[in-house]
Parts: C-alpha cells; sequence; structure tokens
C-alpha cells in the first residue's frame, strides 16, 4: 500500500512539473508577439518619384496579396476580377511563386511558403489575416473587403523616400518590408500585369545597424522602377489565416515546391498544441491513474479480519 502511494506522489509530481513548464513557455511566447500580423500598409507611386525628390506615402485600409501565375489557366479569372476592383482604399500586391513562371520572384515564394504557408494557387490573402483559395472564391474578394475591418496605420508614419533613401517612423512592429512593383506583361496572352511583384527589402528593427532616422538607401532597388513601391509593417511568424469566403474552393492548381507539392502546412494553432501536450501528460500519469483505480476497488478488511 504505502509503495503504490509513493507512485501516485511521484507521477502527480511529474505532471504538476510539466503543466508549470508549458504555462511558462505559453507566457513567454505571448510576450514575443511572433504572430505575423500585418499593422500598416503604406505605398508610394512611380508618378510621385517621377515629378519630385520628395514623395511622401499614402496610407491604404487594405492589402491584397495574390499568389497566381502566368501558366495557370484558373488565374486568369482572377487577375480579371482584381483588375476591375475599384476601390481607392486597397492596394493590390501580386506575387509570382512559381519557378516555373519567367516572372518568378524568390521573395514571394517565401511570402507563399514560409509567411503564410500556403498549397495551391491562385490564393488571395487579405490584410494577412484572410484566406481566399481558387478562381471561385476571388468573386467574394469585393464584399470580404467591405464586411472586415481594415488596417489602423497609426503605427507607421512619416513615409518618405528623399533622394532614393526612405526614411519612417514606427510604434509597433517587428519589420518593415518593401515591396518594388511594376507593370509587366503577362508571358502567354495579351494582358499586363498592372502591380506585380519585381524585388523586396526587408528591414529587420533589431538589427542595431538600422536607423529611421539616417533611413535606408533603396538607389538600387528603384533602377528601371516604372510602378509602386508599398511598405509593409509586420510581425515575424505566421499567421493564422481565416476563410473569407463560404464558397467551395474550385479551380485550383498545385504550386511547384520543390518537388513536394503533397507537404502539408504546419499549423501554428496554439489550440493544437494544447492537445497535444494534454495527450502527452495524459500518458504520463496514466500508469497513476491506475493504481489508484486499484486502490478505491480493492475491497477494505475490517479490523478483525487484519487480527
Amino acid at each position: 500500500m504505502s509503495g503504490n502511494r509513493r507512485w501516485v506522489f511521484f507521477w502527480a509530481a511529474i505532471f504538476l512539473l510539466l503543466s508549470t513548464s508549458i504555462t511558462n513557455t505559453s507566457s513567454e511566447n505571448g510576450v514575443e508577439s511572433d504572430d505575423g500580423a500585418i499593422i500598416a500598409v503604406q505605398y508610394i507611386d512611380y508618378s510621385c518619384y517621377q515629378q519630385t525628390l520628395d514623395c511622401e506615402a499614402s496610407e491604404s485600409e487594405h492589402i491584397v496579396e495574390y499568389f497566381g501565375a502566368d501558366w495557370c489557366e484558373p488565374c486568369h479569372l482572377v487577375e480579371d476580377e482584381i483588375a476591375n476592383l475599384n476601390r481607392t482604399d486597397t492596394v493590390i500586391l501580386q506575387h509570382h511563386a512559381s519557378s516555373e513562371d519567367y516572372t518568378y520572384l524568390n521573395h514571394s515564394k517565401f511570402r507563399f511558403d514560409d509567411k503564410y504557408r500556403l498549397l495551391f494557387i491562385p490564393t488571395i490573402v487579405v490584410d494577412g489575416k484572410g484566406l481566399l483559395t481558387g478562381s471561385s472564391q476571388s468573386f467574394d474578394l469585393n464584399q470580404s473587403l467591405s464586411t472586415h475591418n481594415g488596417l489602423q496605420n497609426d503605427d507607421l508614419y512619416d513615409v518618405v523616400l528623399r533622394n532614393d533613401t526612405v526614411h519612417w517612423n514606427h510604434s509597433t512592429g517587428q519589420r518593415l518590408t518593401i515591396w518594388r512593383l511594376d507593370s509587366t506583361q503577362h508571358e502567354n496572352r495579351n494582358y499586363t500585369h498592372q502591380y506585380l511583384a519585381t524585388d523586396s527589402l526587408t528591414i529587420d528593427f533589431n538589427d542595431s545597424n538600422i536607423s529611421y532616422q539616417d533611413g535606408v538607401n533603396l538607389s538600387e532597388m528603384l533602377q528601371n522602377w516604372n510602378g509602386r513601391l508599398i511598405f509593409v509593417l509586420e510581425n515575424n511568424g505566421i499567421p493564422e489565416l481565416q476563410p473569407y469566403s463560404d464558397e467551395s474552393a474550385g479551380n485550383m492548381e498545385f504550386i511547384d515546391n520543390d518537388n513536394n507539392t503533397n507537404q502539408v502546412p504546419i499549423s501554428s494553432n496554439p489550440a493544437q498544441y494544447a492537445l497535444i501536450w494534454f495527450a502527452i501528460m495524459l500518458l504520463l500519469i496514466a500508469p497513476a491513474l491506475m493504481l489508484w483505480i486499484r486502490e478505491v476497488k480493492r475491497p477494505k478488511q475490517s479490523i478483525f479480519e487484519q487480527e
């Protein structure tokens, strides 16, 4: 009896130690704010850069990131839908993340694989949190923009492009990603991508060599530029995308992912981690529970029987 009790106390102590460790880890991760959220978006058009050497950026309430490819036939419908999107509160950032594309950009592939962990094209990501997959769901884009709240843009300000050097101020966020967009001819049909990502630069705020007061020189990035610069203030990490459409995701293509198109994205959902740890701890305390059940079910001896 005393030996069984010792086993019960032992496994109970292990359970408490694991619970405390997991709780501390969760609280520490919460402080880091690596949620991958887009906080603010601003942009500068080439027309301003062409006229003056001192361009102030404009704010945008929404950012639509569209992942497509010139070889993707279902993407034609999505591109036509985006071209007809008549909204002054929205900027479009088009990515060609497939290495089979002539206009392939490795920064866009990183965005596709590592930032959002997507699997299919065409895919639309709204404000870094909403997901529309396939050509059928793209028809809900305008409604999604009207239904969901946009970006506040209060944390990014004083964005100025002066003499090919960008200056800014920010009150939060972990990095500033600058996207160069250009008007680019479609590879296979008589169509022009108005805002296709052709280059990107990420400014890490943890880099001691970076100063928003001194700015960052973009002269190499701006050579032969003819479109738009988009400034995205965001956090590190992987955002948890929410479906923005009730329609079935039809007409989808697999994107080439280093010849591994069947790779399933790893979820960053904290609830799933909690369930996994709960199952592990349940297995650990199973022997203690079995000992406790045996003690409860064991018939009690009377005083006379013990004597």
